[in-house]
């Protein structure tokens, strides 16, 4: 790699830069697990720093974007215009050795054709935002970053990210190509945050064989998910009704929650900035939250390794999941013969509407980035997009749905990729399953995003909000009654001069009232 080690124009060279992050992320690591919550601490005083920085708030300067033409795959070797960069940082969040094999390759492939060396980073996604904040703070942002939809308009309003060469980019790629609920989703005055790469469904996993042997109807509402969480539980064998995260430090803790909140038609906020959470439509979705999970849940914090493995290991009823499990069923002959698969919930029978929930990852380019970095991205979204795709393709559905000259390439090929010893999804499960899951993703009616409030949203996971508050109403801190008012007042803590201030006091009627 050709890379100097002095500074220029006020930044730190790669080396120092890497070198940086890795004491930073050492550092981080230290602290997360010594604040980790102590018996008899409540989360809420165990997470209670300030995690939130001041983000810069400038914005680039429209940079101009030398971008292939898109192709179709094969891919045909062509040169990229890249300006005058001889190095782009790119950091990704995923980690495991498949994905570093794969993106090195691609990093490799594009200098090749190029001349610009990639310096890839990869970062585990519970240390992105922290990461992100602090390389504001020391000026030293990389070009590229892969990141969640929940901080992609936060980072834009505060600057990390740079709309304007995002939405060029988008427009060369050909806008028409792309999701167009994932684009709506990261809108920021008329533009792009970043650009959509692929996303999944969250969804909800059931035993199939025990609701058919019980006579038990399929789980997709909460009448039926209560019945079928009290029917099948049984502790003295360690089997549980309903497994989910629920560890106050888990982001998945969060969307769990969002999930069954959406089911209820419970909005985080409306249009005008009001929160939305007193309503009774969030009252009684936090209710059945507590009432599935306190009763029928087993003792003790659970995370998504340890739902996994209570699935795996016959040990519950029904989890919450990522597709990212699909490949253990499928080695354990499962997913096909006795695993029911969820994607949208409703309140009751009767509801007219359901909810899905997908998650999505979003391409950014960061306001410190050189113009090369739109080559890039337009390179990994033509030559570079098959080879990331196929690695855990089960839980990357493309967001960029084809090419201009065939629109839809890419996602009608999703579901074709191995998962496991050669065998794909939909082989496995049919092209029934396979619309299910790739379908809807982008139109996800996410908190507050559709309200033009992500950067609001952007903090609460950053703060991990709901995660902190939820453990503390499982552990015993708080009653469900009691719990509602601590959320609403924790998000209104998250918003200057909040337009709508009430005070809140607890009603009878929710479950456990008391103490």
């Amino acid at each position: 790699m050709k890379i100097s080690n002095q500074q220029t124009n006020g930044k730190f060279s790669k080396p120092h830069r890497i070198v940086a992050l890795i004491i930073i992320g050492v550092t981080l690591l230290l602290i997360v697990t010594a604040c980790q919550p102590q018996f008899g601490t409540p989360p809420r005083l165990a997470t209670i720093e300030a995690r939130s920085m001041e983000r810069n708030q400038a914005t680039a300067e429209p940079m101009n974007i030398p971008a292939p033409t898109p192709t179709d795959s094969p891919p045909e070797n062509k040169p990229l215009d890249s300006s005058t960069a001889t190095e782009l940082e790119v950091w990704i969040n995923e980690t495991s050795t498949e994905h570093r094999q794969a993106v090195q390759s691609l990093a490799d492939d594009y200098s090749n054709r190029t001349g610009v060396e990639v310096a890839l980073q990869f970062i585990s996604p519970a240390l992105l935002p922290d990461l992100a904040a602090t390389a504001v703070i020391s000026d030293t942002l990389p070009d590229v970053i892969l990141l969640p939809l929940e901080f992609t308009v936060l980072w834009s309003e505060n600057g990390i990210l740079d709309a304007t060469v995002a939405d060029a980019v988008i427009d060369e790629l050909g806008r028409d190509t792309f999701d167009q609920g994932a684009l709506d989703l990261v809108d920021v005055s008329g533009q792009s945050a970043a650009i959509p790469s692929d996303g999944y469904q969250q969804f909800l996993l059931y035993r199939s064989d025990w609701f058919e042997e019980n006579r038990l109807d399929v789980p997709d509402n909460y009448d039926d998910m209560i019945a079928a969480a009290e029917a099948l539980f049984d502790p003295d064998n360690l089997i549980y009704g309903l497994v989910i995260p629920t560890e106050s430090n888990l982001i998945n803790t969060q969307r769990a929650f969002e999930h069954f909140a959406l089911a209820n038609n419970c909005q985080l906020i409306d249009e005008s900035g009001e929160i939305l959470l007193l309503e009774p439509e969030c009252r009684d979705a936090l209710d059945f939250y507590y009432a599935i999970v306190n009763q029928y849940s087993p003792p003790g914090v659970q995370t998504d390794t340890s739902a996994r493995n209570a699935f795996l290991d016959g040990r519950t009823a029904m989890i919450m999941s990522s597709p990212s499990i699909l490949p253990d069923l499928v080695m354990a002959n499962r997913l096909d013969r006795n695993t029911g698969i969820i994607t949208n919930i409703r309140s009751d029978v009767t509801a007219e509407e359901s909810a899905n929930f997908g998650n999505i990852t979003y391409l950014g380019i960061t306001s410190a980035a050189d113009p090369a970095a739109a080559s890039f991205a337009n390179y990994w979204f033509n030559e570079g997009y098959p080879t990331w795709l196929e690695i855990e393709s089960e839980r990357k559905v493309p967001m960029r749905l084809g090419t201009i000259e065939r629109p839809r390439y890419y996602i009608d090929d999703w579901g074709n990729s191995p998962i496991l010893q050669g065998e794909n999804l939909d082989d496995i499960v049919g092209p029934q399953v396979v619309e299910q899951l790739r379908s809807g993703i982008g139109s996800t009616n996410r908190w507050g995003f559709r309200q033009g409030q992500g950067e609001l949203i952007g903090k609460i996971y950053d703060e991990l909000t709901f995660s902190v508050v939820l453990q503390e109403m499982l552990s015993g801190y708080f009653n469900s009654a009691k719990t509602i008012f601590e959320a609403y007042n924790r998000v209104i803590d998250l918003i200057p001069d909040y337009s709508f201030p009430i005070v809140p006091t607890p009603e009878p009627g929710s479950i456990n009232t008391e103490g």
